[in-house]
């Protein structure tokens, strides 16, 4: 299964940024949103932050350039190329390198906050995982998940590429594919033992980036560790 979703990233990393739907054009309203958006999410900067499932780095970019120290992982080596030459263009040190979001091999303790963006509803195992990065955070940390809802509960997917990769078995086995509202989530991060566990809709940059909106704004969910 994580080969089939590795393989579709991987596919489209090319051409990723080239649609506006995925990384809006950094003088863009939108993009200025997004940076509002992070920044508010995030702790104070500076502090040493983990962008799970970077893919192009948009996320890891945005919380560079807002003064925070970035690692960003990704199992997608193609992502991984164009996030590294992103980050070379604005000048930016950043370290990106080939990692899995579900079972990161970092050193715990070693982060102030976890962000992802646009991950929980393609991780193969979301409670493996947030109890993974729970354990990367140092006391006082938190989890930052920025996502939306995309799919209907039909599960009619438009024949292409993305269907023959996420084809119906992998879509059976990803957790995120019957999630339709936060609440499901908000129970996992308290399973995997975050505090204080927020919800947060992102209307300004769901506004922006959907024309017309979708009646499900995107969200941000932040919980916190204890100490």
């Amino acid at each position: 299964m994580q080969e089939h979703i590795t393989s579709f990233w991987s596919t489209v990393a090319a051409g990723y940024e080239a649609h506006g739907g995925n990384v809006p054009a950094r003088d863009s309203q939108e993009y200025a949103a997004w940076v509002r958006a992070i920044t508010e999410l995030l702790p104070e900067a500076p502090s040493d932050v983990l962008d799970v499932g970077t893919g192009t780095g948009f996320a890891a970019l945005i919380a560079a350039e807002c003064g925070h120290r970035l690692t960003g992982i990704d199992l997608a080596e193609p992502m991984l190329v164009e996030a590294r030459a992103a980050a070379k263009r604005r000048g930016l040190h950043i370290t990106f390198s080939r990692d899995d979001a579900v079972a990161p091999s970092l050193a715990e303790h070693s982060f102030d906050a976890v962000l992802s963006r646009h991950l929980i509803w393609t991780l193969r195992q979301p409670l493996d995982a947030l109890r993974a990065w729970r354990s990367l955070l140092r006391p006082g940390g938190r989890v930052v998940a920025i996502d939306g809802f995309w799919f209907s509960s039909r599960d009619d997917v438009p024949p292409g590429l993305f269907e023959s990769l996420y084809d119906r078995d992998t879509r059976q086995e990803l957790p995120g594919w019957r999630y339709f509202q936060t609440s499901p989530i908000v129970t996992l991060f308290e399973n995997a033992g975050f505090e204080r566990v927020q919800t947060r809709l992102l209307h300004e940059v769901h506004d922006l980036a959907e024309r017309p909106p979708s009646d499900q704004p995107w969200y941000a969910l932040v919980g916190f560790l204890g100490g």
